[in-house]
């Protein structure tokens, strides 16, 4: 016990003489955490707290033209510009405006395109009149087809919000034909004596039934939890826990070239005891980064204007959840000092590979995204274990059942890597 405390209170000693290297430790995660919770804050908000400025080109007039227009006004989500300047808008500098990125989304109504959607309905409804023996018909002529309500972006728009503005718009096209198709099977079934007039009733259907997202916990609103703060505190986090590699290794290498480490291997039993002190002292910085991490998410964010970390309805079980990602962190760096010979060799390595296994495991993009092949490669990575296990608590209120088992992931995971070390250690001293 004395030796492993010795050890302890060396690496305390050696960490404290090197300041700058120490505050990096938790500094420079902390300032990533800052930085990508404000930078990804936009993303995570709800998409109906976002609004858009959408240019707008009538050149039909009609009321599918009208029906769209008002649509898009009513809505939350869009501010419509038909004019620039004082000037009605035109297909030309519509085009011109998105091209100098002045503005993002833009849609032409093509002159015709009412008559179009009349015609067509006009089609559906004879067809309906004669199966059903209505006895009557509207004016048709033979579907052209040809009409589309254009839509344009600007050349950098990302594919995810092309795919909101189309389905937005295409909601309000729908609702714009259906309508007019209701109106012509309503004349024809000649119910001139309604009060409540075809548009009414057909308003009524589409309120009588609609979509509303529910939360799977009563007696928690996951889904106001759903936010920057809760994917990148825990994310880089553990991301900086990491890190602890690059000194763990640095220590190793440093006391291997000027003797230390033979001198150690001298006493009797030494070795194994002072190799567990050195994994125990940086568990505990590393458990204490996590918990540093956390203290920001909970009060020094809220100060930025982004919501406070919640740490979920058993946040207790982020204690052990902390410490074996923290002990799985300890365990690869002191790999990565045992496996390279000089600091040029596991600087790199150590580096990269956080940044490899990082991208794997889902910190960057979920493992949900990624190919089939790589979605089987993360589950190697103990970074995908850490992060699902604190996503387990603080997301879907998990319990110490339902991360035991990415626990014992990351026990193994450090313990596997902690035994290959001493072997390369003890074979590195014997000359083997």
């Amino acid at each position: 016990m004395k030796k492993i405390t010795a050890t302890i209170i060396k690496e305390w000693i050696m960490l404290r003489r090197d300041a700058a290297g120490l505050m990096l430790l938790f500094l420079m995660p902390a300032i990533l955490i800052v930085v990508m919770a404000l930078v990804q804050d936009a993303p995570f908000r709800d998409y109906q707290e976002l609004r858009f400025d959408l240019l707008l080109v009538d050149e039909d007039g009609g009321s599918l033209a009208s029906e769209i227009k008002n649509g898009l006004k009513q809505s939350k989500n869009f501010n419509v510009i038909e004019q620039i300047n004082g000037q009605q808008l035109t297909d030309a500098e519509l085009k011109k405006q998105l091209q100098k990125g002045a503005y993002h989304v833009g849609i032409v109504i093509p002159k015709g395109a009412t008559a179009e959607v009349a015609n067509s309905a006009n089609l559906i409804a004879n067809n309906i009149s004669k199966k059903l023996g209505l006895g009557g018909t509207m004016p048709a002529r033979e579907s052209r087809g040809n009409s589309y309500v254009r839509l344009y972006f600007d050349p950098v728009s990302k594919p995810t919000f092309r795919t909101s503005i189309s389905f937005a718009l295409d909601r309000f096209i729908t609702y714009s034909c259906s309508n007019i198709l209701v109106q012509r099977i309503s004349k024809l079934s000649k119910l001139a004596g309604d009060t409540a007039s075809a548009n009414d009733d057909f308003k009524k259907v589409f309120q009588g039934i609609g979509i509303r997202e529910e939360v799977l916990n009563d007696k928690h609103n996951d889904k106001a939890h759903i936010n920057s703060v809760q994917h990148n505190v825990p994310s880089w986090a553990i991301f900086g826990m990491f890190f602890i590699v690059i000194p763990i290794a640095g220590h190793m290498i440093r006391e291997r070239e000027d003797g230390s480490a033979v001198r150690i291997e001298l006493i009797p039993n030494a070795f194994r005891l002072v190799a567990m002190g050195r994994i125990l002292f940086y568990t505990i910085i590393c458990s204490v980064q996590f918990w540093v991490m956390a203290a920001i998410g909970l009060w020094i964010l809220p100060f930025l204007g982004l919501p406070s970390l919640y740490m979920g309805a058993h946040g207790w079980v982020l204690i052990p959840v902390s410490i074996s990602i923290a002990y799985a962190a300890t365990a690869f760096g002191y790999f990565t000092g045992a496996l390279f010979k000089t600091t040029n060799q596991a600087m790199p390595f150590g580096a990269i590979s956080i940044v490899i296994l990082s991208a794997m495991g889902g910190l960057w993009v979920p493992v949900e995204l990624l190919p089939s092949v790589m979605q089987k490669v993360a589950m190697i990575s103990p970074l995908h274990w850490g992060l699902e296990s604190v996503h387990h608590i603080i997301l879907r209120n998990g319990n110490f059942g339902d991360v035991i088992k990415h626990i014992v992931f990351l026990l193994c995971f450090g313990s596997i890597l902690w035994m290959i070390s001493i072997y390369k250690n003890t074979s590195r001293i014997k000359g083997i």
